[in-house]
């Protein structure tokens, strides 16, 4: 009888060490160890470290291009009801793929062999459709931008990675609740930021004291 397959249990222990220890740091004799298997008998899995993290982002990547192309399909829902969804499916993908999303988010754009060229590119791709998705609430008036949809969409997303440094799975409730909130801080930077910008000359720092012609400072 051929013995179980433990891929599946490798990859998990494999985000969980570069999660912890980080990609450079981490080693197959500790992502072994994770499974209670020897070095030896991951190379009957992989033949490298980087083969492992390949297989540890596709995951997530690959079902974060999914959700987004259903909502790409949903053209009856406001821009609103879009952006809410987005930001809950980014939250329930890095539930669902913890802590395999966040090695994703560390590693993406870095310099390595041209299969990560794939994972860019998908990137690329979660950027676009959020700034496509901005600048369809900026042409029908239902957002108000203080500047353009690639500068919203980048801040969007800046907010969103930056949860790999605090983020923690409590359970699907919580979790929900938590991208509301999210959702609810750009939704309001989205539905003022147009009319805020406009009295950036208002919030201007008053004029620096000059001294009078005779020498004297103007406060005598």
């Amino acid at each position: 009888m051929p013995r179980p397959s433990r891929w599946t249990d490798l990859v998990t222990a494999a985000g969980e060490e570069f999660r912890e220890h980080g990609y450079d740091h981490a080693t197959l004799e500790g992502i072994g160890a994770r499974v209670g298997i020897l070095k030896g008998s991951v190379y009957n899995y992989v033949g490298s470290k980087e083969e492992l993290l390949l297989a540890v982002v596709e995951g997530p990547a690959r079902a974060l291009l999914k959700e987004l192309e259903r909502l790409r399909e949903d053209t009856g829902s406001s821009v609103a009801v879009r952006l809410r969804e987005l930001i809950r499916i980014q939250v329930r993908v890095f539930t669902d793929h913890y802590p395999a999303a966040f090695v994703y988010l560390q590693h993406v754009g870095r310099p390595r062999s041209p299969a990560f060229a794939l994972f860019d590119d998908m990137d690329r791709q979660y950027v676009s459709a959020i700034e496509s998705l901005i600048a369809e609430g900026a042409r029908n008036g239902e957002l108000s931008l203080p500047g353009s949809p690639r500068i919203a969409a980048r801040a969007i997303v800046g907010m969103l990675d930056w949860m790999q440094h605090w983020f923690v799975p409590r359970g699907t409730d919580a979790d929900q609740a938590l991208a509301d909130e999210m959702f609810a801080l750009v939704l309001g930077g989205l539905l003022a930021g147009g009319g805020v910008h406009g009295l950036s000359g208002a919030l201007a720092a008053p004029p620096r004291p000059t001294r009078a012609t005779s020498g004297k400072s103007v406060r005598g």
